[in-house]
Parts: C-alpha cells; structure tokens; sequence
C-alpha cells in the first residue's frame, strides 16, 4: 500500500473518530458553541495547512526582500521551495482589523474593525467592536467542519485583555484548542520578564491556565504547542495558525539572541529588533524541520506573511522595503506584504507572482475550496489558487481600506482608500484629503493624480463614498 493511501486511511479514520469526540461539549467560556460534526472528504483534497502571520514585520525586513543587514534563511528556503507574491495587502494597517480580515474573509471596517482592540472606552471612543462576533462564519469553523483538526498558538487580538475579560473563547469561532498570550482569553503564554501592564491585566482577568516565561522564550513555546497539536492529529488534516509576536514591540531578545547579531544594526536598539527577528526565523526552521522528521511537510499548503507593516516612527526599526508609509498608513507601507506559499506538487518552487493583485480577505475563499468546504458566502475575498498554480489573477472586485485614528494624531494619509486595477485612490469621511495614484507606474506613491486624473478621481471617489456611507458610525475621537 502507497504511503499516501495509507495516511488517506488513516486520516479517514481520525475523521471518523474527532466526530465520535464531539459528543462532548465543544469550548468553554461566556460564548461557545458546539460545532456540526465533521464531513469526512477525500484525503487528496484535504492538505494541512499552516498558516504563520507575522506581528508587524515590514515588506523589507526579509533577507528575500531586500535586508542586508541579517539573514533570515529558513523564511527565504519557504520561498524557494514556493511561491512570492508580491502584490499582496493586508485588510488595514493594523493589528485587530487585519486579524478580522484573515479570519472572516469580509473587509474589518464593515464588521465595526476600525483599529486594535483596546479597553472599552477606548473601543467607544473609535467606534471599534470588543470582540469578533462569534455568528460571522470563519475560516478556521469551515475547515472544521469538514474534519480538519484545528489550533490556535499565537496573538490572538480579536477579543479579551485589558478590561475585556467576557470575550468569546477561540473555541468559539472554530479552534479545537488554542494557546494566546495577553490579548485572548484561555490557555496563555504570559511575560515575566518584563513583566508588562498588559500582562498583569490579562491575568487578572482569570480566564484559563497561564504560563509565565521571559518574552524571548514565548514564540518558542508556541512551536512547541503547535508541534505537539500536530503530533496528537497526525491521522486527520489539520489547520494551524501560528500568530507569531517577536517583532512588535518590545524587542526583548535574550542575551544569546543578542550576542548573536550585536554590531549589526546601526544602533542598540536595532540590534535588539535584529535579534528577536533572527531568532523568530530559527524558530520557524525548527518547526519545518520538524514537520518534514515527522513526515507532514509535504502534506502540508504552508501560507508565510505578515499583519502590517513595521512599527511606527522615521527612526524605529523595521523595513517597508520600496514602499511608502508605515503601520497604521494606507500607504503601501502599511498594508503590503510578501506573501508566501509552500506547497509541494501543487506550487512551482522558486515561483513568483508580481501580476495577481491579492488580498488578506481571499484566504478564506481559497483554503476552504482547497480544504474541501463550501464556498463561504458574504465574504469580500476571491479564490485566487489559480495564481498558485501559476495562473495570475487579471481582474478582482475593488478593495476597500480604513483605518480609524483620532483627530488629535498627526499622522500622515487619508483614512479611507480604494484600489481598483491600477488604481489607488485615499480620501477622508468627508471626501477631503484626496490623494489619487498609478501603482503599476507609480508603486512608491510619489505622484497625486488626482488633480490631473479628473475622471478617474471622480469616479473612484464616488464609489468609496458609497462604501463609506454603508459603514458603521464612528467614534466621536476619530476621523477627520
């Protein structure tokens, strides 16, 4: 008997049995639900998945994409054995809305995702939902639901922390287990060195178990937690999301991180940002070396990005590679990432895709196809597997963007933008503001067309008026 028929087997029979598990009662916490029982589909059509979002990391900050300054191999050896895709955006420029997005496949802001989930004054104040609303169906419940074994290890920044401690549970948008640090509720992995407000905050919360651990140890114990989920799953598909923290702030390396990379950056502080990125790039060449020892690499559609662009400020860390703007920017900066895919058989290794113009919203579309679940309905994304398979993507519905931030921050760009084709039009609420630009011959952002292209200003802004006007209100402190 092959090998692939065998595991087939085997993955039938782990199906059949998660169903049989799932008489018990599914979650735990303020909402959870017990989700229908698995669909037991064709072992051929079922690949795991490995999803790995990065907090924060600039388009450049890859030896791949342009850093010099240190080299990140074993995220470099994804792309070789895979595909980059070049044009590729976030759904906003910032953490909680960008994590929407992947999950739900439907643009953040049209969901109450406006910014980061704070405390709940602050969340009022920008018009900002506490938590995803556990009805909207998720991309983790699909898979689910045609019997992937699904995990969580990682940020979670969709609800819980702070003062939110009545949040739903990963549990209940799809997560057989899940570990999360200080912005989730359950099992989580918590600073002790340094011990962080937002640390001591989470925990009062109670909530589930915690472990305590120096933050430069946190990522690994999440490999960890992820390896062992797969090691307990290997006769079923699995889907995992491993939502690393290492490059956000603060850069906490330990003092091997940083005697490794010392004198490479042009400041301590960049030697303390170079460390903890080096450092996350061996953690994932840990955990790929160890799903090809245990035989689940080349069973496994690995999908490589980040949630937005590098931390904010002319002098911090980070690199937005040619792009313009920074996290929380519209720019391109903000939002545009390299995404990268690895999956043997399927996708051309040393591959690349500048044409297809993709989106953090067609994930879900495009691994629920692949994964064997129903297309979902109401989600904004598009399938683009075809792009995987080497067939680029020529035309999609337009993408909408906003990021809420209050009247008081000097920041630099609109709050709202629209891309169309070529097309990349940034505006305010009240039609303000309009910057209008060519990304085919102008990708850097440094010509406004907007008083030269009349007819297109006129119609593009039009349109993400109407876009606008269907949003929900937001908060008294933002907007311009």
């Amino acid at each position: 008997m092959s090998v692939a028929r065998s595991r087939g087997i085997r993955r039938a029979i782990g199906a059949t049995a998660l169903a049989l598990a799932l008489a018990a009662p599914f979650g735990a916490g303020p909402i959870s639900a017990k989700p229908p029982e698995p669909v037991v589909r064709p072992a051929a059509k079922q690949p795991n998945i490995l999803f790995i979002l990065v907090d924060d990391m600039g388009f450049g900050d890859l030896s791949l994409t342009g850093n010099r300054l240190v080299a990140t191999p074993n995220i470099d050896a994804l792309a070789g054995d895979g595909m980059v895709m070049s044009q590729f955006y976030d759904a906003a420029p910032i953490c909680s809305p960008s994590r929407a997005a992947f999950m739900t496949g439907q643009f953040p802001a049209e969901l109450g995702f406006t910014t980061y989930i704070g405390p709940r004054k602050r969340n009022r104040d920008y018009g900002q939902v506490d938590w995803l609303d556990p009805r909207i169906p998720t991309l983790p419940r699909a898979l689910h639901g045609v019997g992937y074994a699904t995990g969580h290890f990682g940020k979670w920044h969709l609800g819980g922390g702070r003062d939110v401690g009545d949040a739903p549970l990963p549990a209940a948008y799809g997560f057989d287990e899940s570990v999360t640090q200080f912005e989730g509720l359950g099992p989580r992995l918590l600073e002790n060195a340094p011990v962080t407000d937002l640390a001591k905050r989470s925990a009062a919360l109670g909530g589930g178990p915690i472990e305590w651990m120096p933050r430069s140890q946190i990522s690994g114990r999440f490999i960890d937690k992820a390896l062992d989920f797969v090691a307990r799953h290997k006769d079923r598909p699995w889907y995992v999301q491993l939502w690393l923290e290492d490059v956000h702030t603060p850069w906490e390396p330990s003092p091997e991180q940083l005697a490794a990379v010392k004198g490479k950056g042009r400041n301590p502080t960049e030697d303390r940002y170079l460390a903890v990125l080096v450092a996350m790039d061996a953690g994932i060449g840990r955990m790929i070396g160890a799903l090809r020892e245990a035989g689940e690499l080349d069973d496994t559609l690995i999908v490589f990005t980040s949630d937005n662009g590098p931390t904010r400020g002319d002098k911090t860390p980070g690199l937005a590679g040619p792009w313009r703007g920074r996290k929380s920017s519209l720019y391109e900066g903000g939002v545009r990432q390299p995404l990268i895919l690895r999956w043997p058989g399927h996708i051309r290794p040393g591959s690349s895709d500048a044409a297809s113009i993709a989106h953090a919203t067609d994930l879900f579309p495009t691994l629920a196809r692949i994964g064997g679940a129903a297309r979902p309905s109401g989600v904004d994304g598009i399938d683009i597997a075809a792009a995987w398979r080497g067939s680029p993507v020529r035309a999609r519905p337009d993408i909408y963007t906003h990021i809420g931030r209050p009247r008081s921050e000097r920041e630099i760009g609109p709050l709202y933008s629209i891309r169309s084709g070529s097309w990349k039009l940034m505006m305010d609420r009240d039609g303000s503001g309009v910057e209008l630009y060519n990304l085919t011959v102008d990708p850097g952002e440094l010509h406004n067309l907007a008083a030269r292209e009349t007819a297109v200003t006129r119609q593009l802004s039009a349109r993400l008026a109407r876009w606008i006007a269907g949003l929900p209100q937001p908060g008294p402190e933002v907007g311009r």
